[in-house]
């Protein structure tokens, strides 16, 4: 029963009047703006929140606003079997992981950090996002079950679009 309750699992600055937030909806995620002034929702601009924050509240997820992109590490659909790290949300092209175990294998997501390693960069080139989780280690051959902690870094390249498939 008290799952089916609007857990806010994602709550950050947008810019310097708007936080934007993301909640599980009931198992339908959500997102929306809140105008800092009057600390007020924005009724009308609630958008799909998929890939931005999990369905279930229990699912572990992470993600950060920079330079008014969302770069999240969630879950992408209702049973929480396809893990995703994705960005969007900004003037980009929308991105995400591929579905693939040697990827991530039953990540629980834990946090995600913005690191500017060239302060002098003019086109941002070296900025990345990183994310910490944890996972079932698909890369030893054992019958024990493995746990082992993983760090993802994703580039922050203006006009990057991705790769081909």
């Amino acid at each position: 029963q008290t799952d089916c309750f609007n857990y806010v699992r994602f709550l950050q600055s947008y810019n310097s009047s708007h936080l934007y937030a993301c909640g599980t909806y009931a198992f339908q995620p959500k997102c929306t703006y809140i105008e800092l002034s009057g600390f007020t929702l924005d009724q009308v601009a609630f958008e799909d929140g998929k890939g931005k924050c999990p369905y279930d509240p229990t699912k572990g997820h992470t993600g950060l606003i920079v330079d008014g992109e969302l770069y999240s590490a969630t879950f992408n659909n209702f049973l929480g079997t396809e893990p995703v790290i994705l960005r969007n949300l900004g003037p980009h092209y929308s991105m995400k992981t591929e579905y693939l175990t040697s990827w991530l294998n039953e990540p629980h997501f834990v946090a995600s950090a913005f690191v500017a390693e060239s302060a002098g960069s003019s086109s941002g080139d070296d900025d990345k996002v990183y994310f910490f989780f944890s996972e079932r280690a698909v890369e030893y051959d054992c019958y024990a079950e493995q746990v082992v902690a993983r760090v993802a870094r994703v580039c922050k390249v203006r006009g990057d679009t991705g790769g081909t498939r």
